[in-house]
């Protein structure tokens, strides 16, 4: 048997440096991978605030993720400044912005969801059957209480990803017959954030990547991604936002997400 010259080198090095000890290096994990999911909710978040910019979307790749994928891109790139996200526990979300003189605000609170246009537009739409489309944490890459209550989630093991060893986590929802969508997310144990995401669709197949970058400690022991880029199932970036001034259990009064 041959050994091409670069193979019997790579061999010749590998065999000095078990001679001398010295260990191959490993993936940094300076946390350890627990199996269990609810180890990486983050109990210090209530609430919080944030602006989100556009930096790049993509709607042809937007579109073969699913047809709503589009309406926040949209805004944010028709808007005149950056929307304000605005989100409380358990799944509130609320989001504000200008058009010219028209002004938009899109609500989720858990199974509800209104679009309203100062123009006059005014549309509510009931998630109670489709847990697939509310908007949750986990769209922030993290977890809460609230999420994990109508879904379950089984550990696949400690992978790792960018130099990082992360818990694998499948997730799928309790009912399923309502929704039999289930996605992958790598989270690192360091800072309780998904750092990536698969999402599958109900027929078992990949419909968008999710990627999320560059974590700021916003607040004792809690982190947040600032920068949110998604893929279509052929590796296209579809959307990327970067969040802005992000504030944190501000507190957040009900009415602001009726």
């Amino acid at each position: 048997m041959q050994f091409h010259h670069k193979t019997t080198t790579g061999l010749a090095a590998l065999c000095c440096v078990l001679a001398l000890g010295i260990s191959v290096p490993k993936p940094a994990n300076a946390a350890p991978i627990s199996p269990n999911i609810q180890s990486y909710v983050n109990h210090g978040l209530i609430d919080f605030s944030a602006y989100m910019h556009l930096v790049r979307y993509d709607a042809a790749a937007g579109r073969r993720i699913n047809k709503d994928f589009g309406l926040i891109y949209e805004w944010m790139r028709k808007s005149h400044s950056d929307l304000l996200l605005r989100f409380r526990l358990p799944d509130m979300m609320r989001i504000d912005g200008r058009f010219g003189a028209a002004t938009g605000i899109y609500i989720v609170n858990s199974t509800a969801q209104d679009v309203r246009l100062s123009v006059g537009l005014n549309v509510r739409t009931d998630l109670s059957k489709t847990p697939g489309k509310r908007k949750t944490l986990l769209d922030m890459g993290l977890l809460s209480e609230d999420y994990l209550s109508y879904t379950e989630a089984k550990f696949m093991g400690a992978r790792p990803y960018e130099g990082k060893m992360c818990a694998v986590f499948n997730i799928s929802y309790r009912d399923k017959s309502l929704d039999t969508s289930h996605r992958l997310v790598w989270i690192d144990p360091e800072t309780k954030i998904t750092v990536k995401r698969e999402e599958f669709s109900q027929q078992g197949k990949l419909r968008s990547i999710w990627y999320y970058r560059k974590p700021k400690e916003v607040a004792p022991n809690l982190w947040m991604p600032s920068i949110i880029e998604i893929d279509d199932n052929q590796g296209n970036l579809a959307g990327e936002t970067e969040y802005r001034d992000v504030k944190v259990n501000i507190p957040m009064s009900l009415d602001l997400f009726k």
